[in-house]
């Protein structure tokens, strides 16, 4: 896989060597274990507000079209407006989610990652036992 040229898409250093301890390590970390929570939380709202007004919307098109052929003005119907509406709510919910990344997630992943690279350096100092077959 080519590396990407981002600080952020990057592997922990010397992942090799870090194996199993290392990924134990960050898995109990208290920030990890809030980033999985803010991101299950975040991922319901979205979803449930997402797909629950389109489903709303598809479902009043479906057994209400009366509703939904009420004009607003002109030639503008309720149907039309709520089409409209979900680029709306699309639009909406990409936006949340830059700022909940921004202000919650992004701050977090940093400490870890710079955590494991504080890690990273420490193993690197104290000198490993001899490999016959190296790291891969």
């Amino acid at each position: 896989m080519p590396q990407h040229p981002s600080p952020y898409y990057g592997s922990p250093p010397d992942s090799a060597q870090s194996g199993t301890v290392a990924r134990n390590k960050i898995g109990s970390h208290p920030d990890f274990r809030s980033l999985r929570g803010a991101q299950r939380r975040f991922g319901a709202v979205a979803l449930s507000i997402s797909v629950g007004g389109f489903l709303l919307f598809v479902l009043l098109s479906s057994f209400l079209p009366d509703v939904l052929n009420r004009p607003l003005f002109g030639h503008v119907t309720l149907g039309l407006a709520g089409g409209v509406g979900q680029f709306a709510v699309m639009a909406l919910t990409a936006w949340r989610y830059l700022v909940h990344m921004e202000r919650r997630v992004d701050p977090a992943a940093d400490r870890l990652r710079a955590e494991m690279h504080r890690d990273a350096a420490a193993r690197a100092r104290v000198p490993q036992q001899q490999r016959r077959f190296g790291g891969w």
